[in-house]
This record gives C-alpha cells, structure tokens and sequence, in this order.
C-alpha cells in the first residue's frame, strides 16, 4: 500500500465544560491525573470552570478558567476583578484550527455571566510566540514585568532529569 497524505477541510468540535466521566479522555491531551483531579476538585468547588473542546467525546484541548482573583494583575485593573485563563492547552495535530480561540471565547463569555469584567492569563512570550500573538488578536494587552511562574523538572527522552524555568507575562482583557 502507497502512503497517501491526506487533508482536513472541516472540523466539527464541541466546547463544554468537563465533566468527571471525562477524566480519561483528557489524559489524551495530558497524561497527569493529578492536574485534572485536582481542576475539576475547584471546578465542584465553585472556584473554576474546567472547559474542554470534544471531537466525539474525545478531548482535544481544553482551559482551566480559575474564578478567584488573579492578585497579581489589580493595579492594572483599578481593583476590578479578574479571573484566570490556565493552560490553555490543544493538542498539536489539531492547533491553528480555531480550537484555542473558541476556548477563550467561551471562557469570556463565562466571565460576562457572573459579572467578572476582566479576563487574565500568563504567558510565556519566549517559548510561545504564536500563542501570544492569538492573545494579542483577540483584544489581550501585556501588563507588568516578565516573571518567574514555575520551574518544573522534567526527563528527556534519552532519561536525563532537568529543570525548566517558566518565565511569563501577564495580559489582561477588560470584557
């Protein structure tokens, strides 16, 4: 048999928000049960919605909107609230396909429901430029100074242990 490339015209995904029964799907997008256990415990909790985009009942990406206050940005918000955009995640087959933004349009949208007039998020402009492009072009502007957000230790694929460092900027969006 001949390999033969093949090509996406149309996507059709839905965005909801996640629920318990999805837990495996999304080890798909992210293989670390504690992060999601963890999410969808603040999701029950009241403290966040957990929103996820579903091809089939499949998890391809999703968005952890934290509804506490992002403490960090207030004097750049003259002490409006605003909540929290978290790891905004697609998998790499399907990005650049709209997913992201549908993802942060929903989180938006979530924010204008329960009177929350700001919108934050951080991110990394070294190792994510597209990324903070498509916030850019959906209204986001940077506030503050770059950051140290974590440093998270990793293993390579050849068994080395290292430590990443997580360097961010916050950008804001008054909805």
């Amino acid at each position: 048999m001949t390999a033969k490339l093949n090509k996406i015209d149309c996507i059709t995904y839905q965005i909801r928000e996640i629920e318990e029964n999805d837990l495996n799907n999304l080890l798909l997008v992210k293989n670390e049960v504690s992060v999601h256990t963890e999410r969808l415990k603040q999701q029950r909790d009241g403290h966040a919605v957990y929103i996820g985009a579903f091809i089939n009942n499949c998890a391809v990406g999703y968005v952890l909107l934290s509804l506490d206050n992002k403490e960090d940005v207030m004097p750049y918000t003259n002490n409006a609230k605003c909540a929290d955009m978290i790891d905004l995640l697609i998998i790499e087959p399907l990005r650049n396909y709209g997913i992201g933004s549908q993802l942060i349009l929903a989180c938006e949208e979530i924010c204008k429901e329960k009177g929350i007039l700001c919108l934050g998020l951080d991110v990394n402009p070294g190792d994510n430029p597209k990324a903070k492009r498509l916030y850019e072009k959906m209204g986001y502007h940077t506030v503050g100074e770059i950051h140290l957000d974590g440093v998270y230790e990793y293993t390579d694929e050849q068994g080395n242990k290292g430590k990443y460092e997580d360097w961010c900027i916050d950008m804001i969006r008054f909805l």
